[in-house]
């Protein structure tokens, strides 16, 4: 299926490896690293970017650091999360199509070195709670064989908060490797868990604390405490997604709390972002001669979770570290693979693989001492389409039959209106070639792989749900 994208220009080629070695950094000059990914979280959904929902503990996070307001991610929870913790592109090993779903039988290949592996090998303490979504079927790709000492939360993603179950209506709560039974709202006990690693840490030895939160993402469930809070909210999906954005900023701020009682604050970096765009439901209608509006908000950004456009791939993000991210800093163009080699950075290890790393170190950028570095951006290939940013230029290529093109310059045109594909054929041109050169370097999708292999529940073979499914 590859060769459909492959059609798109002429072929060019590269290539690059490299080894990962630690440097001469002590543990008490490595910063502890607490990193917050919220689920299918609406671009103005935020305090801080004039959303209507509550959300005083990120407004203060984001008002004391760097608001990363240019912030690339991938359209699918998987691919964004292996983005993040490979510093590779997904399509390099895979995973560049949708995401693991409860029945799927793979996972992110084991043959990449994951930034927990990296810091628990440089003296890290590694602990992962919330959402996992990179492989369960065989234990090899469970959190705990990739590099953090312990886990709490769920292996998959659509989890009902209340319930604790998965798609496929099966139980999907764990801690380390053995499920349990809590009671509770996920988010909440996430916050609470979060709150007990921090306070139970061993000083001696910096913090890696990956948090992965469920919230916003549908199913839409919340608890009365916060579904109060927003009575005035007519539409009752909104209502609910509010409730859950509410939740999850009150988890965050059980977060900084315990930082601030056990006395690292100052010694903690805190990055935050959503793994996508919110996520736009088809309108329907209300019965009242009115239309259903979705329930998340991107803001002025074009579309939502699962396209090519602004609103599924520039997401809210944020990064504060006390005294070495100045207040009010407005950074550009960062992809989430960047996120590995800075991370690493500023933990003292040399940021080589064996494997090509995509991402670039970010630290200046994001401290705003120097402009992004990011000139190209891949920001996602998959069979059937793809899309390109060249700096302020975006291309996204549809290559099923008919093939379409269109061509953005997102910094005139952050909403997307003004397709110049006819208008640019050099520019045109020149981007094609290069994204074609991707294309070829492009491994096959292990989800279009595995839909071929017989299971209890069918899976949807691209786009949308099955509607067969439970």
């Amino acid at each position: 299926m590859r060769v459909a994208l492959r059609r798109a220009a002429a072929l060019l080629g590269c290539g690059a490896a490299l080894v990962c070695t630690m440097t001469g950094v002590g543990a008490a000059d490595r910063p502890n690293i607490v990193y917050i990914l919220a689920d299918d979280l609406g671009w103005k959904d935020v305090g801080f970017h004039g959303g209507a929902i509550r959300t005083p503990n990120l407004d203060r996070l984001a008002q004391n650091g760097a608001r990363l307001e240019r912030f690339y991610t991938e359209p699918y929870s998987t691919s964004a999360r292996a983005a993040l913790l490979t510093g590779r592109y997904p399509m390099r090993y895979g995973l560049q199509t949708l995401s693991i779903l409860p029945w799927s039988e793979y996972g992110l290949p084991t043959g990449e070195r994951l930034l927990p592996q990296v810091l628990k090998e440089a003296g890290y303490r590694t602990a992962m709670l919330g959402k996992w979504q990179l492989g369960h079927y065989k234990k090899d790709y469970w959190p705990t064989q990739r590099g953090f000492d312990s886990f709490y939360g769920s292996f998959n993603g659509d989890l009902d908060c209340l319930r604790k179950t998965n798609q496929a209506r099966e139980p999907d709560w764990h801690r380390n490797e053995r499920q349990v039974k809590e009671e509770g709202y996920c988010t909440t006990l996430i916050g609470k868990e979060a709150a007990r690693v921090i306070e139970k840490h061993d000083l001696t030895k910096p913090l890696f604390l990956y948090l992965s939160f469920n919230a916003p993402q549908a199913p839409l469930r919340a608890t009365k405490e916060y579904l109060d809070l927003y009575k005035d909210v007519r539409d009752e999906r909104r209502r609910t997604y509010a409730a859950m954005v509410s939740a999850l900023d009150d988890a965050i701020g059980m977060v900084m709390a315990a930082l601030e009682r056990k006395g690292i604050a100052a010694d903690t970096l805190i990055v935050f972002h959503s793994d996508n765009g919110g996520a736009l439901p088809n309108k329907y209608p209300t019965g009242d001669g009115d239309v259903q509006k979705e329930f998340s908000d991107n803001g002025p950004y074009r579309d939502g979770k699962g396209s090519l456009y602004e609103g599924s791939l520039r997401v809210v993000a944020l990064a504060s570290w006390p005294g070495k991210i100045p207040a009010g800093v407005v950074s550009e163009r960062i992809h989430v693979t960047d996120m590995y080699p800075t991370l690493l950075g500023i933990a003292g290890i040399r940021p080589e693989q064996t494997k090509p790393l995509d991402g670039v170190d970010q630290w200046d950028t994001i401290t705003g001492a120097k402009l992004s570095p990011r000139k190209e951006v891949l920001l996602a290939m998959e069979d059937f389409r793809g899309a390109l940013m060249v700096e302020n230029w975006k291309l996204i290529v549809y290559s099923r039959l008919p093939v379409r093109y269109e061509l953005y310059n997102v910094q005139d045109d952050p909403s997307e209106e003004d397709n110049h594909a006819d208008r640019e054929p050099q520019r045109m041109q020149e981007m094609l070639v290069r994204f074609n050169e991707f294309a070829w370097e492009m491994a096959p999708s292990l989800y279009l792989e595995d839909i071929h292999k017989p299971r209890k529940y069918p899976t949807p073979i691209y786009w949308g749900d099955n509607p067969a499914r439970p």
